[in-house]
């Protein structure tokens, strides 16, 4: 399994919160990172409904959340 929560995903979500992007290349760009990655990373992100995209890049309007995880089955 993937972890949704990677470090490089936490410094992506907190880049976000404090600097929307218009796109994925000017996040990239502001990130010093891979555009294939990036986008991998915001659709994962998506995906587990910790990022909302519209026109731009995204929006993470939380200042925190909590995490809760099953440990069995």
């Amino acid at each position: 399994m993937v972890r949704v929560l990677s470090p490089r995903r936490r410094e992506l979500l907190r880049h976000v919160h404090q600097h929307p992007a218009k796109n994925i290349r000017m996040l990239a760009q502001a990130l010093r990172r891979d555009y294939r990655r990036v986008h991998e990373d915001v659709a994962a992100l998506e995906a587990a409904g910790l990022l909302d995209r519209d026109k731009a890049v995204g929006r993470a309007e939380y200042g925190a959340f909590d995490v809760r995880m099953r440990l069995a089955p």
